[in-house]
């Protein structure tokens, strides 16, 4: 009996303890899978465990919480390997706009941790295909503007029934793949990609060779190599990374 016990003890004291989310999944042009026994993929703003192992099939930027960025291109990763979700420091240098022109900011923003999601794949019932996403099905869902209300209705298969309309939810402002809005100041990405997070927290990644709308934006993020043209109100202002731009 006493053999018993002291072995169960040993089982208890060698219980590994559940592993805390140390980055979020900020935005990205094409899916991130999350590999394991069956590839799923990750939901924009979704929070990311140490032992992930993701599979970023274009640009991903990734927002660890000791206030360190990384882009990934195209590539495979285990999320605690990375040095940026060790370190408690900036890895792009941030700047805001003052009077048309970026100017250094050193202040270290607080935990980013309160701005992702637990809810970390995108649930069955919001894709066409049924219980099996595709890329397709992702892209729709959290890549096009109000993706997952313009998709077709697929049977419900999980969560709640029955929901209070939307007018009387109490709103929750967390990172999600969404339409940055129209008009507003225009980027012309013309290296690379750029990153854009809006006031209400929507972000994209915006691949280069295109002009784009920048809507509700308030920081844009460019990596190490990005170039592009930020035009607010008639004037050109030329962006070269790495740099983590606040518009406002």
């Amino acid at each position: 009996m006493r053999r018993a016990l002291a072995a169960l003890l040993v089982v208890a004291g060698c219980t590994k303890e559940p592993e805390a989310p140390v980055c979020g999944l900020h935005a990205a042009s094409e899916p991130v899978l999350l590999e394991g026994k069956k590839e799923v993929a990750l939901a924009v703003g979704a929070k990311l465990l140490p032992g992930d192992r993701l599979d970023a099939e274009g640009y991903a930027l990734l927002e660890c919480f000791g206030g360190a960025l990384k882009v990934l291109d195209d590539e495979k990763v285990t999320v605690g390997e990375l040095k940026e979700a060790k370190i408690e420091a900036t890895t792009i240098p941030r700047y805001v706009l003052k009077d048309g022109k970026p100017v250094k900011a050193t202040q270290l923003a607080p935990s980013m941790l309160p701005r992702y999601s637990d809810n970390r794949f995108t649930p069955a019932s919001a894709l066409s295909s049924g219980s099996e996403p595709t890329s397709a099905d992702y892209f729709k869902a959290f890549f096009t503007p109000n993706g997952i209300e313009n998709m077709a209705m697929a049977p419900r298969e999980e969560g709640p029934a029955r929901l209070p309309p939307p007018s009387q939810r109490v709103r929750v402002s967390r990172i999600h793949a969404g339409a940055l809005g129209q008009g507003g100041d225009r980027l012309e990405v013309e290296d690379d990609v750029v990153f854009a997070e809006t006031d209400d927290l929507a972000t994209a990644a915006l691949p280069e060779g295109h002009t784009y709308e920048l809507g509700r934006t308030v920081r844009l993020v460019l990596p190490d190599g990005a170039e592009a043209t930020l035009v607010r109100d008639g004037v050109e202002l030329e962006l070269e990374g790495p740099m983590d731009l606040r518009l406002r």
